[in-house]
């Protein structure tokens, strides 16, 4: 799942495509809708991608909160989707290029919002991971312990306090940065690294099995929330069919499909849900 926004910013990124449902211009199931290709990332609890290679992967099944959300999706908006397993910053150079059209759960910063639109569903709170034998509890108490070392996704933004921190540890080579995810989880567990930041769900497994070996902390805990959304590109989603997206995930959320689907797979720390969507 993941990836910040300046003040204000998540507000103007819908109107526009709101304005047309509210208009009456666009009524749903009124034009043919996709089929659309979705980015899927492999990310715990949302997307198990049952031993498929990355890039591999079109239109086969998979299991996790992605695939039930889509299907969910297609139904309540009669658009069609085909899928896709990229890593996460082969999404967004795809995204980029025109050759994938949505992914979900995607964080906004300035230059995603460039290419997409992103539709706020979840709010999110990336934690520290550390290793409790190292004995730091604050960023500034790793940031001067020159052995340490992190370990970060590429293209990820995990918010202005943890980017600020990390591009710190990258400009003195003490970053590891891998493709995804699980990548990032396996040289964590690997002792390679000292850091990790994620979100909870993430590392749930991990802390279950290893009591009192892992330290987990909100190194910032006065920032900003997160959002996390469904990320629309501009070059190959029509505003007619934003606009009978946003109308289906207004239905999911007023009904409570969306927090009982997201419930199911992601843990209640650090997971809250975005204002309803206004598309009606």
């Amino acid at each position: 799942m993941v990836e910040m926004r300046k003040p204000g910013m998540l507000l103007t990124l819908v109107p526009p495509v709101l304005a047309l449902v509210a208009s009456g211009l666009v009524h749903a199931h009124a034009l043919a809708c996709g089929p659309y290709r979705v980015g899927l990332k492999p990310y715990p609890q949302i997307y198990d991608r049952h031993g498929q290679e990355v890039g591999a992967n079109r239109d086969q099944e998979g299991a996790g909160l992605d695939r039930e959300f889509f299907t969910l999706l297609a139904a309540r908006s009669g658009c069609a989707f085909v899928y896709e397993l990229e890593s996460q910053p082969r999404v967004w150079v795809r995204l980029r290029e025109g050759s994938l059209d949505i992914t979900s759960w995607a964080i906004p910063t300035e230059e995603r919002l460039r290419h997409v639109t992103i539709v706020p569903l979840l709010t999110v709170r990336p934690m520290a991971y550390t290793w409790a034998s190292a004995g730091v509890s604050t960023p500034r108490a790793f940031l001067a312990r020159q052995e340490l070392r992190a370990v970060v996704v590429k293209g990820s933004s995990y918010g202005p306090g943890f980017d600020a921190m990390l591009g710190t540890l990258a400009a003195s080579a003490r970053v590891s940065a891998v493709a995804d995810v699980d990548a990032a989880t396996r040289v964590f567990m690997a002792h390679r690294v000292d850091l990790i930041v994620t979100y909870p769900w993430v590392m749930a497994r991990q802390l279950r099995a290893m009591p009192g070996k892992i330290e987990v902390a909100d190194w910032h805990p006065d920032g900003p929330t997160i959002h996390s959304g469904l990320a629309l590109s501009h070059r190959t989603v029509s505003a007619q069919d934003q606009a009978r997206l946003l109308d289906a995930l207004s239905t999911l959320q007023k009904d409570g499909t969306l927090k009982r689907l997201v419930d199911r797979y992601l843990p209640n720390s650090g997971v809250g849900f975005a204002p309803v969507l206004r598309a009606h």
